[in-house]
């Protein structure tokens, strides 16, 4: 965190800004906002068959977009009922195994009668930053002001103007008490806080969190959380960022392990599983059940030498890096081809750039490229890629090919995926100066002379 000073998003969550890079990590409108609009969303997962996902997450950075992913499938999953006998056959074979110890046959067949479906979700996360990796399940989410009057304010009484009126003095009122980010950083982000809401549906699970943080201590051994984070979280000006619990529930891991239980207490056990399988309290999924779903491995390294490593073929690839010009080592033509070798027929990419050379460069992969819309504003907020077409709801207008054309749409090379970012701007600076293409400038303004946008230049 010496590099990085966190701050309060306009929907509660956090974003950190970064001095090494002086550029922001997350929207200032809402980090978690972004992830769902921009990662999760825009995958149509609802429409799909999503038994079994495979996700590379490039630059995992704190998380949000494996964190929303998350809370997608957990809420979106829905378990068959069983009757008396699969019910009481549960209880009695997890009793048996636990007096005998763990039996992966007999853990499976368990698991086989449990639900109609074996759901199984397999998250890759590449990230050099391994403190912000460590870090990434311990932010907290503000409760907003417009949350706090929704939620104990009925609905119902939305019809009357006097709701909005009231509505808007108690945020107001309420904003004054909210956490505050350093005056530079609201100023240098122009973050104002007035209207601070997030979509209900966009809330990370309550689980999510908590399966990660078990990840992370099965990743980095004893040494996690290490003494300098929990010494820096302790520090006054980051205490407000951190979720106590959480950090809580990692200092018990870390001594205890969130996986040994007392084989003696076989009582408190046995009540834990009737009220996990039978209680009517337990209406939703349970704890063990939601971590069970997910194989979430970490990559702390430069994500050009471990995309390299990875032979899986993924579903859904999250590119998420910092802009081109700060980070161009993630954008080239040739670290876009490993990704494309990696991507199913039918997978799809998402990333927020909406840049020519971005989009050119996936052009060049042959992906099918296209437009990720906001669902409110009808404004574009990212591109979307695909080997499969149909795949592509929104296909990149002839305008928008156009500029991909121009010489704003020359790409980044890095021929070994080892290239130093300096030469790797200098390469392209040199192909910029000695280019035959026209200048994007140029282009829209012989486009806006042209009454038909589908006319060729």
């Amino acid at each position: 965190m010496r590099d990085y000073e966190p701050y309060f998003t306009e929907d509660g969550s956090i974003g950190l800004y970064s001095y090494a890079q002086k550029d922001v990590f997350h929207s200032k409108f809402g980090a978690l906002t972004e992830a769902w609009e921009k990662f999760v969303l825009p995958a149509n997962l609802d429409i799909y068959d999503f038994e079994n996902l495979k996700v590379l997450d490039v630059c995992y950075g704190i998380g949000y977009n494996t964190k929303a992913l998350m809370s997608f499938l957990i809420n979106n999953i829905k378990f068959k009922k069983k009757n008396i006998f699969q019910k009481l056959f549960y209880i009695v074979a997890i009793g048996v195994n636990k007096i005998f110890r763990s039996n992966k046959q007999l853990l499976s067949y368990i698991e086989s009668i449990s639900s109609n479906k074996k759901y199984s979700f397999q998250i890759d996360c590449l990230d050099i930053n391994e403190e912000l990796v460590q870090l990434s399940p311990l932010f907290r989410t503000v409760k907003t002001p417009g949350e706090i009057y929704d939620s104990a304010v009925p609905q119902i009484l939305t019809c009357f103007e006097s709701y909005y009126t009231i509505r808007n003095l108690f945020v107001d009122l309420l904003t004054k008490f909210m956490p505050k980010n350093k005056k530079e950083i609201n100023e240098l982000l122009d973050l104002k806080f007035k209207n601070m809401h997030i979509e209900k549906e966009y809330k990370i699970n309550s689980y999510v969190n908590y399966i990660l943080l078990n990840n992370l201590s099965e990743y980095f051994g004893k040494e996690y959380p290490s003494k300098e984070l929990k010494k820096m979280m302790r520090e006054k000006k980051n205490r407000r960022f951190f979720d106590n619990s959480l950090i809580k529930y990692a200092k018990f891991n870390q001594k205890w392990g969130y996986n040994k239980s007392s084989g003696c207490n076989l009582s408190t056990f046995l009540h834990n599983i009737y009220y996990a399988t039978l209680s009517r309290r337990y209406k939703k999924m349970n704890f063990k059940t939601a971590q069970s779903l997910f194989n979430i491995n970490f990559y702390v390294d430069d994500a050009r030498k471990t995309i390299l490593t990875l032979n899986n073929e993924y579903d859904l690839i999250f590119l998420d890096a910092f802009t081109y010009t700060k980070a161009p080592q993630l954008w080239t033509v040739e670290f876009i081809a490993e990704l494309y070798k990696r991507i199913s027929p039918q997978g799809l990419l998402m990333t927020y750039s909406t840049s020519a050379l971005v989009r050119n460069t996936l052009l060049e992969n042959k992906f099918y490229v296209g437009n990720i819309y906001h669902k409110k504003t009808n404004k574009i907020i990212g591109t979307i890629a695909s080997k499969d077409k149909t795949k592509i709801e929104h296909p990149l207008t002839p305008y928008e090919i156009g500029l991909c054309n121009t010489k704003a749409g020359i790409p980044y090379h890095d021929p070994t995926l080892s290239f130093d970012k300096k030469d790797i701007i200098e390469f392209r600076e040199y192909e910029f100066r000695h280019s035959d293409l026209m200048s994007s400038s140029k282009y829209m303004k012989l486009r806006s002379m042209k009454k038909d946008e589908n006319e060729e230049i």
